[in-house]
């Protein structure tokens, strides 16, 4: 188990390590807030906080791991607002935290950053890799009135359309929630006809309050509209590094039960679907059975591809919208997002960044999205922080952000959006080229 998980880790890297193992967090205990209610500062620098991931533990187990390269490239982007003057004659001062990985506790990890935050320190905004998602951590933030702006979360989803609903803060700059998610699976493969009355779905799925959520609002209603039997296997809502090995190991034996129950599609309503249908793969391979996958993204990387079993890889189907993760030759993006992109690369060079390979590439562009937004939202809200006047910057912006990382660059923020994604399109596995490509045009969720 350790030697795949080593593989794993080492193939998906900065890229998708947003997608793989780690822990998902639950709502878990709500830490407390701080203790004293936001200050909204109006001059001096704007004091920004910046959370990444440590997993140099991971590097002493397995051989992988580096502290997340994501504050390397957002402290580059930073750099250049700085040097252009700041936002609105005010500098950005970032203040760096770091959650670890291998914490046996990520909520009191979590609670004891929050504090740090927003006690010790005035941040009026979070930029945060997402790596673990922990709605706790949100609920202390919301609590104190600080914005959190996911940088990472490479398509996995920041809990459902009710946790963004109940933090008002958490800003998922170019990923969906759980709900949208699962809208884009489902109603796209019901359309392409990849599911039909009489389907039978297995899910995976962590019982965490908003996955359970997401299946019994959103993906059972569309399911018994369209005759499709679902069966269940949960895990647990990991709250720690220590719950990660009973959901992997129970992971492999899944296939057997879903195939000894005439299962012909396998869905993941996880947080960490690119990690997790690895094993799943695995343990399906051992059983001689092929479903069909229905994924956010499918296994489209090059070096991705490398580490499934052939057969596996022919029944994938992908649902999501960035390009650099789903197909193994993205499409050339439109002239607004080449330009977008080329700023980022050039900023990351300058600051001394190695941008070789597509992961760092990816790396970088999640970075800019945020930081971007981040510029963008300031500027709109005359260089003021806080959840209040911030987001409410943030959602005038409407579809006038241009991604880096998204399909087209498309995204769209309003008072009932905080989920930036807003295209996404069918791949699907060509054995012609041995490579995944996408089978529709893009086309918002809904």
């Amino acid at each position: 188990m350790m030697r795949i998980r080593k593989t794993v880790l080492a193939v998906c890297g900065a890229a998708v390590l947003a997608a793989c193992g780690g822990g998902s967090g639950g709502s878990g205990k709500e830490p407390k807030a701080g203790g004293s209610d936001f200050k909204l500062t109006t001059s001096g620098p704007i004091e920004i906080g910046m959370l990444i991931t440590d997993t140099r533990a991971e590097t002493a187990r397995n051989g992988v791991g580096t502290v997340s390269p994501y504050r390397d490239a957002a402290h580059a982007m930073f750099d250049k607002i700085n040097a252009g003057g700041g936002i609105n004659g005010r500098k950005i001062k970032v203040v760096d935290e770091a959650v670890d990985f291998s914490a046996p506790n990520h909520d009191t990890t979590f609670e004891g950053i929050c504090q740090r935050f927003t006690k010790d320190n005035n941040v009026q905004a979070v930029v945060y890799d997402g790596i673990i998602y922990n709605e706790s951590f949100n609920n202390c933030l919301t609590k104190a009135g600080v914005p959190t702006l996911y940088m990472g979360q490479t398509g996995s989803p920041v809990g459902d359309d009710k946790s963004l609903k109940d933090g008002p803060g958490v800003i998922a700059v170019n990923a969906v929630s759980a709900t949208r998610r699962v809208e884009s699976i489902m109603n796209k493969a019901i359309a392409a006809k990849y599911l039909r009355s009489g389907s039978r779905i297995g899910v995976v799925i962590e019982d965490c309050p908003y996955n359970e959520r997401a299946y019994d609002k959103t993906l059972k209603p569309i399911a018994d509209k369209g005759g499709i039997a679902l069966v269940k296997a949960e895990l647990k809502c990991a709250h720690g590094y220590a719950d990660n090995g009973p959901n992997l190991a129970m992971i492999q034996s899944l296939a057997l039960k879903f195939k000894s129950q005439n299962v012909d599609s396998v869905m993941f309503l996880t947080l960490y679907e690119n990690g997790l249908i690895y094993y799943f793969a695995q343990g399906a391979h051992a059983q001689k059975w092929s479903p069909q996958y229905l994924l956010f993204h499918s296994q489209g990387g090059a070096d991705n591809m490398k580490i499934f079993p052939a057969e596996q890889l022919t029944s994938m189907r992908g649902f999501g919208g960035f390009p650099g993760i789903d197909v193994t030759e993205p499409p050339a993006p439109p002239a607004a997002q080449a330009a977008v992109r080329d700023g980022c690369l050039a900023d990351a060079r300058t600051a001394g960044l190695a941008v070789q390979k597509t992961s760092d590439q990816i790396t970088v562009f999640q970075a800019c999205d945020a930081v971007r937004l981040l510029q963008q939202g300031l500027t709109k809200s005359g260089g003021l922080g806080g959840t209040e006047k911030l987001v409410a910057g943030i959602e005038t912006i409407g579809t006038g952000f241009v991604s880096a990382l998204t399909l087209n660059g498309a995204t769209k923020f309003g008072p009932d959006r905080h989920d930036g994604m807003e295209l996404t399109a069918v791949s699907t596995f060509d054995t012609g080229c041995k490579c995944f490509k996408y089978a529709t045009s893009p086309e918002p969720i809904k």
